[in-house]
């Protein structure tokens, strides 16, 4: 049921993976995979409150399963429910969820802008998996949030040797290299290429920079 689901899926008919998914739940309620593959879709959708009703349910079936309540974690992050979220992450204890635990910790404790306990989380996950280029991205968020442009521009370059092609990437060297004084341009032309509608949703970031450099010459 899960290929079939993923197919629905992948060619745009979303609400057909999810009624399948339903399906196979009702006739294999003890099939760990679906649950964990509806919720996801759940989240997907933004349907968060319907993703923590079938996680809740799940565990009734699968107590304290460590992908279920990973699985939970993220849905109260998603619904930016916070606290409950960094609750949950904080139950899990198995070694293969370790290093998603630590990013999510941070991307939770960034949400609420507690960069100091973010950028502990996200360090130790960088230390642990160094070519992991959502947890680069994340560090570098987190510098750039500090004002450690240097810092930030180090993790952005290092997502840039293992993805030149990334949006995100360029633009966020671009903007640390804008606090710094540095030659930028290039890499926000580059984003622009890569994803114009990136670039469009964050181009207002541009502006945050230099408000926050002519506050610092005052």
């Amino acid at each position: 049921m899960q290929n079939k689901s993923k197919a629905l899926w992948a060619k745009g008919d979303k609400q057909g993976a999810v009624k399948a998914l339903v399906k196979a739940i009702e006739q294999a309620p003890l099939q760990l995979d679906n649950y964990l593959e509806l919720a996801a879709y759940l989240n997907a959708l933004k349907d968060t409150d319907q993703a923590e009703k079938l996680l809740h349910s799940a565990l009734v079936r699968f107590p304290d399963n460590q992908d279920l309540l990973y699985s939970l974690g993220t849905t109260y992050y998603a619904a930016g429910n916070y606290p409950q979220a960094l609750a949950q992450f904080q139950q899990i204890t198995a070694t293969r969820l370790e290093n998603d635990k630590l990013y999510m910790l941070a991307s939770t404790y960034y949400a609420q802008q507690d960069y100091a306990h973010a950028l502990a989380f996200a360090l130790t996950a960088q230390q642990n998996e160094p070519q992991r280029s959502d947890v680069d991205l994340l560090v570098g968020d987190l510098f750039l949030a500090l004002g450690d442009f240097g810092h930030a521009e180090t993790y952005y370059a290092q997502v840039l040797t293992q993805e030149p092609d990334s949006a995100a990437a360029n633009f966020k060297v671009g903007l640390a290299r804008l606090a710094q004084g540095t030659a930028n341009e290039a890499y926000f032309e580059k984003a622009k290429q890569l994803d114009a509608a990136y670039f469009e949703r964050e181009k207002h970031r541009l502006s945050d920079i230099e408000r926050y450099l002519k506050a610092q010459q005052k």
